[in-house]
Order: structure tokens, then sequence, then C-alpha cells
């Protein structure tokens, strides 16, 4: 499987175990073919993993949903109090409200291996699984929300809805501490306060030399920490690394993004659905249908589902081309 778990487009149509067979209707998947098997117990496991995993989802607002669609209402203008004297009349006031909507999209991949793999497999099975499938999942998701993947199904994401006066190039200030610094300041001109950090591992290696006025660190470690959102630090807020940052603004360019992220929304439709087949017909574009009980296949479909909005783009901030080896 690639890192990110997509390659050709496929098709295909396969009996849905949870109710009882029958064959659902077709859903594309893009992927590479491979030997990957994923034990159903392990799914409670790997949907931890992916909801705990990623940067975004780590630091975002999670919402639960029951449809595809959850339109939430939220502020426009708010009610004000009025001071009013003995017996005088009362203002009056009423809030105006604006919709926000999540509307859950469909990440899918489709799993095909030979039964002689298993039956010969000599290694464990679902390690291989919690490590693979656990991976592409978060890394596509991490990459899409960020804004980095350009299949991605939704309108908005953290790097491009930046708005561009909190887009604070490199080298606008005397040093990357005044970068940050101005960065931070945007958001806070809105009344947010930045809650986290994403960034490249790549970009470790500048905060480590990052002073303040007093030669203190700016960039800290907490080693003994459980979650790597709460291991790294600038000035006291969370910073995330992932590898999915994009290289941007010049050949070794990356950014530092960062938000308010209660205003960061991710709707949870599904955890991780997982249907197999052994007799399901695989049709590929650039190949002839091929018939898993023929062939001894089986194929294992992976599916979830997850929405993404951002509740006031005034919430993000980034620091951009920042040159790394």
């Amino acid at each position: 499987m690639s890192e990110n778990g997509y390659g050709t487009n496929c098709e295909i149509g396969m009996p849905n175990l949870n109710e009882g067979g029958g064959l659902e209707s077709y859903g594309k998947y893009e992927g590479d073919t491979g030997g990957l098997f994923v034990p159903p117990e392990l799914i409670q496991e790997v949907n931890f993993l992916i909801r705990d995993g990623g940067c975004v989802e780590g630091f975002a607002r999670h919402f639960p949903m029951k449809r595809l669609d959850l339109i939430m209402r939220k502020f426009a203008t708010g009610v004000d109090g009025y001071w009013v004297g003995a017996q005088c009349v009362k203002e009056k006031d009423a809030p105006t409200f604006e919709a926000v909507e999540l509307h859950a999209e469909k990440m899918a991949v489709i799993v095909p291996f030979e039964d002689q793999l298993l039956e010969d497999a000599d290694h464990d099975m679902a390690a291989l699984i919690k490590r693979d499938v656990t991976e592409a999942f978060i890394e596509a998701i991490d990459r899409t929300f960020l804004g980095y993947e350009a299949t991605s199904p939704f309108g908005e994401s953290l790097s491009d809805d930046t708005p561009d006066s909190h887009d604070i190039p490199y080298g606008t200030g005397v040093d990357v501490v005044s970068d940050l610094s101005a960065a931070i300041a945007t958001v806070e001109n809105h009344g947010f306060e930045i809650t986290g950090m994403i960034a490249h591992p790549r970009v470790k290696h500048i905060l480590r030399d990052l002073r303040d006025d007093q030669n203190r660190p700016i960039y800290t470690e907490n080693l003994g920490a459980c979650e790597p959102r709460q291991r790294y630090c600038v000035w006291g807020i969370p910073i995330c690394f992932t590898r999915q940052m994009a290289q941007t603004g010049s050949p070794n360019g990356t950014e530092i993004l960062m938000a308010y992220f209660p205003y960061v929304f991710v709707g949870d439709r599904t955890g991780l659905q997982v249907a197999v087949s052994n007799e399901a017909t695989l049709t590929q574009s650039s190949e002839d249908n091929v018939n898993l009980f023929e062939q001894d296949m089986t194929a294992y479909r992976f599916v979830i589902r997850k929405a993404f909005t951002i509740k006031d783009v005034n919430a993000l901030a980034k620091v951009s081309s920042i040159p790394v080896a």
C-alpha cells in the first residue's frame, strides 16, 4: 500500500456482512492491491487511533453525526443588556443566527489479497494492520484537513482558508520569534487565543534555537507526555508535528499553521467500517474483472465518514515560506 493508501481507481460490489449479505451499491476506492488483513476485533482500537493520532483531529472540536448533514446555529449578533431607569420602557433586542453545516464525506479503500498469504503468514498480521491501515487513514485525513490533499472533497482547510492578512511570510520580522508573535497577534486581534500549532518535523531544529528577550527558550519539550500534542510547546502553546505538511513557498519551504481550534469542527459520522468478501468481483479500470472466488482471494473494504468545516477563518493564522533543510 502506498503512504496514503491511494492509487488507481477501482469499483466493487460486495456483500455487507453487517446486514446479513446482499450486494451493496458500488462504492469507489483508490488503492494499490496488497496483502493486508484486518481482524474485526481491532476495529475499536483502530477507531481510537484514527481519532487520536492526527494533528488536526487531536486539536479540533468533534461533533457526532447521526446523518450525513449536521446543521448548527451560531450567533451572528448577540443580545445586549441595557441600563434603564425606574418605570422606564425596557429596550428590545433579539439575536440573529447563522448556520454552520457539516457534511460527511466518505474515505474508503478496498484491499484484496491471496488466501495463501494469510494461511502462510509467519508474522503478526494484527500488528501489521494496526500500523499500516491506521497510519494510512491518519495521514490522508490530516493531509486533507491541513489543505495539502488535491482530491479533498471539502471546500475548506487550515492552510487555504487562512486570511491573507493572517499569513506572515518568513522574514517579515527580525527573526522567527517576531514572525510567530505577529501571526498569533492577528488571531488575538479578533478576540481568539491560539490553542494549537502544527508544523513539519523539519522545523524542530529552528524552534530549538529560539529565545525571548531574556534569552529563555520559547520552545519546550515534555518528554514524559503521553500524547504528541502534549509533548512540545511554543510559549506554552501545544505544537504537533506531522510529515503531512507540504512544501510551500519555495523548493524547501514549509509552514507553521495555528488556530483557535475550538472553531475547527470535525464531524464523526461513522467509525471505521469493515466488510469482507471472497465472492465479489473487482472491476479495475486498467484490468479485466477479478472474481475473488475464482482467484482464491479475499477482499476487505474499509470505509470511514468524516466532515470538516471552520466556524470563523479569523481564528486561523500561519507563518509561511519557512526555509528548511
